[in-house]
C-alpha cells in the first residue's frame, strides 16, 4: 500500500479561506461606494459650477444693455401751436417696468423694458422719423421690435427710480415725479437653478442719466 505524503507549508496556503474573500469583497465595496461618491459628488460640482457660470453671464449682459439704454435717456421737446414742450424721458416707472426715451443709438428710441414671470424683455419703438434728434416723437405706428433680454430673473425690485433731490422710489406715477428722475438703480438677479440651492447672480447698477 501506498502512502500520500502530508501536503507541505506551500501547498496549505496556495488557495484562499472563506473568510479572505470576504474581507476582500467588503473593501471593494467600501473602495467602490467611495469611488460612486467622489463621482457623483463631482458631477453636482461640476453642474453647480456651470449653473453659476451661466447666470453670470446672462446678468452681466442684460445689465450691460439696461445701462446703455439708461444712461443716455433723453427729455424730448415738441412743439404745439409755436410753445415748445418738454416731454419727460420717462413715460412708465414701475418696480420691474420702465419705458423710455434713449438716445442709444444713432436715432433716439422708445423702449420699454418688462419683467413677466422670470423673463425680463426690452421691446423698442422706432422713431416718426429720423434725423430728429430732441425732437423726435413717437406718435405713429413706427417700427416695433421686442427681445428676450434675460431668462430666469427672481428680483422683486428691479428697478428703484432715484429724483434730483435725492429721494428714490420703486414706482412713481406722475409726470412731475417722472420728470425729476435723474438716475436709476438696478437689482437684477438671475437664479437658473431649479432646485433652489444655489442662491444665483445679483448685479445691482446705479446707473446716472446723463442727459438729465
Amino acid at each position: 500500500m501506498t502512502t500520500r505524503p502530508a501536503p507541505s507549508g506551500e501547498e496549505r496556503d496556495a488557495g484562499i479561506t472563506l473568510v479572505e474573500l470576504l474581507v476582500a469583497m467588503l473593501v471593494a465595496g467600501i473602495v467602490a461606494t467611495m469611488v460612486a461618491t467622489v463621482t457623483v459628488q463631482a458631477f453636482r460640482i461640476q453642474r453647480q459650477t456651470l449653473t453659476r457660470e451661466t447666470d453670470s453671464t446672462a446678468a452681466s449682459l442684460a445689465m450691460e444693455t439696461i445701462t446703455r439704454d439708461l444712461r443716455q435717456a433723453l427729455a424730448t421737446q415738441v412743439t404745439v401751436a409755436g410753445q415748445v414742450t418738454a416731454v419727460n424721458a420717462f413715460s412708465t416707472t414701475t418696480a420691474s417696468s420702465a419705458t423710455l426715451v434713449t438716445w442709444s443709438k444713432a436715432d433716439p428710441v422708445r423702449v420699454t423694458y418688462t419683467l413677466a414671470n422670470g423673463t425680463l424683455t426690452r421691446t423698442e419703438k422706432a422713431p416718426d422719423s429720423l434725423g430728429q434728434g430732441t425732437t423726435t416723437t413717437f406718435n405713429g405706428a413706427g417700427t416695433t421690435r421686442t427681445s428676450t433680454v434675460a431668462r430666469h430673473v427672481t428680483s422683486t425690485a428691479l428697478f428703484t427710480y432715484v429724483r434730483s433731490d435725492g429721494t428714490e422710489s420703486t414706482s412713481y406715477a406722475t409726470d412731475l415725479d417722472r420728470a425729476l428722475i435723474a438716475a436709476v438703480r438696478v437689482n437684477l438677479t438671475v437664479n437658473s437653478d431649479s432646485s433652489g440651492k444655489l442662491p444665483g447672480t445679483t448685479i445691482q447698477n446705479t446707473v446716472v442719466c446723463q442727459n438729465l
